[in-house]
C-alpha cells in the first residue's frame, strides 16, 4: 500500500501560545504537517508561517476551511468565537482541537457536543495538566487508595499577570466571558479535580472579585473563590485569581487531596514541584520527581516554562494525542488514547463554570447541570 501522507493541520489564530504550545510540537510529530495558519489581519499568521515554514498563510478561517484541504484545526482564539469556527470545521467534517474554555456560555458548549457528535469528527480541548507528571502520580494514588476514600479537596491556580489591569481579551466579558480568570485559570482546576478524582461536581457555592470594574465596565472577574460538593459526597475548595503576587514563580498550582486514612499534596510553579503523601499510621512521604524529568521546587533556581510543564513537546501534548487519533481514525488502528478530554468534558468545566458565576451573583447554592 502507498504511504498516506501527513495529517494536514490548519491554525486559526497566530498569537504566542500557538507558538508556545501548538506550533512547535505539531512540527515534531512524524505523522502531522502544519499546512495552513490564518488571523486577522494575516500579519502574525505570515510571521508564523515564516519561522515554522508553513506553506498557505489566510487572511480568514472561512477561506482556510474552504481552500485548504485540512483534516484537523486548532482553535487558538478568543472565546468568543470558538463555537463559530467549530461549527464551520465539523460541518465540513474536519476534526477540532479547541483551547480553553470550550466556549463562551453552556448554551454555546452544548451545541458543539451535539455537533461534534453527529459529524463524527475527533474532538478535543486542551486541558495541558492532566499529563503533569505530578497530577498522574496524584491520580494512580488515588486509584490505589493510598489514602482511603476520598473526604476533601483543595485546588489552587493562581498567577499575577492580572494585577495591572484586565490581561487583554481574557479580561474582557465581551471576548472572554464574565468569568475571567476562572475560565482561563480555574477552568484547568475543575477539569483536573473530576480526572484525578473520578467525581464531577454537584453544586456550588461562591464568590468573585472584579478588581477593575471601577475603571473598566467590561471588566471580567480577577478573582475567584468557591465551595463545590461533589456527587459522591466530598467536599472541595477552588481558588484561582491572577491578580495574586508571584515573585519569580511566574504561576502556580497547588493541590491537596485528604482521605479518610492521610493526604495527598503537589504544588508547581515555574520553579519546580513538590509531591508528598502523609498518612495517619505511616508518617509523611516525598515522592522524587526527578525520575519524571522535574527539577525539586527551589525558590533559588530561575524562574522556567520547562520547569512547569515539562512535557510541552512529548508525545503527552494534548495536541499530539489528538493528532495520534485522527491517524489511527483514518488509518482503522485502535485509538491511541481513551481519556484524552473532549467537547464532553469541556461542556462540564463550563457547567460547573456557569454555576460559579451564578452562585457569586446569587449568593447562593447553586446545582451544576448536567449533560442532556
Amino acid at each position: 500500500m502507498a504511504e498516506q501522507r501527513r495529517v494536514r493541520i490548519g491554525l486559526v489564530g497566530a498569537s504566542w501560545f500557538a507558538d508556545l504550545w501548538y506550533l512547535p510540537v505539531i512540527q515534531r510529530h512524524p505523522n502531522a504537517e502544519i499546512y495552513a495558519i490564518c488571523s486577522e489581519g494575516g500579519g502574525s499568521a505570515r510571521r508564523m508561517a515564516e519561522q515554522y515554514g508553513i506553506p498557505h498563510v489566510f487572511l480568514s478561517y472561512e477561506e482556510m476551511l474552504e481552500k485548504a484541504e485540512l483534516d484537523g484545526v486548532c482553535i487558538i482564539t478568543p472565546n468568543d468565537v470558538h463555537i463559530t469556527i467549530a461549527e464551520a470545521a465539523m460541518n465540513r467534517g474536519i476534526h477540532v482541537m479547541s483551547e480553553k474554555p470550550l466556549a463562551l456560555n453552556l448554551k454555546e458548549a452544548a451545541q458543539m457536543v451535539q455537533t461534534a457528535e453527529r459529524s463524527g469528527i475527533i474532538h478535543g480541548v486542551n486541558f495541558t495538566y492532566r499529563e503533569h507528571p505530578g497530577v498522574l502520580r496524584m491520580k494512580a494514588m488515588m486509584e490505589d487508595g493510598v489514602i482511603g476514600e476520598l473526604q476533601s479537596g483543595h485546588f489552587e491556580y493562581t498567577g499575577d499577570y492580572g494585577v495591572a489591569g484586565p490581561p487583554g481579551w481574557r479580561g474582557s466579558i465581551a471576548k472572554g466571558g464574565i468569568g475571567g480568570v476562572l475560565a482561563d485559570l480555574g477552568s484547568h482546576l475543575i477539569d483536573l479535580a473530576k480526572y484525578m478524582t473520578g467525581d464531577g461536581l454537584a453544586e456550588v457555592s461562591a464568590d468573585a472579585c472584579f478588581t477593575h470594574r471601577d475603571v473598566n465596565s467590561d471588566a471580567a472577574a480577577d478573582a475567584v473563590i468557591f465551595l463545590g460538593r461533589a456527587s459522591q459526597g466530598s467536599q472541595h475548595t477552588f481558588r484561582t485569581s491572577w491578580i495574586e503576587h508571584q515573585g519569580t514563580k511566574g504561576q502556580t498550582i497547588r493541590i491537596g487531596l485528604n482521605g479518610e486514612r492521610g493526604i495527598i499534596e503537589f504544588a508547581v510553579s515555574h520553579l519546580g514541584s513538590s509531591l508528598s503523601y502523609t498518612l495517619h499510621e505511616g508518617g509523611k512521604t516525598v515522592v522524587d520527581l526527578r525520575e519524571d524529568g522535574l527539577p525539586a521546587w527551589n525558590e533559588d533556581d530561575p524562574s522556567s516554562e520547562s520547569s512547569f510543564r515539562p512535557w510541552r513537546l512529548t508525545d503527552r501534548n494534548e495536541v499530539w494525542k489528538w493528532i495520534d487519533r485522527i491517524k489511527d481514525r483514518r488509518e482503522g488502528t485502535a485509538e491511541a488514547t481513551t481519556d484524552a478530554p473532549t467537547f464532553a468534558d469541556g461542556y462540564y468545566v463550563q457547567a460547573v463554570m456557569e454555576a460559579v458565576m451564578q452562585a457569586a451573583e446569587e449568593r447562593r447554592w447553586v446545582s451544576v447541570q448536567s449533560a442532556e
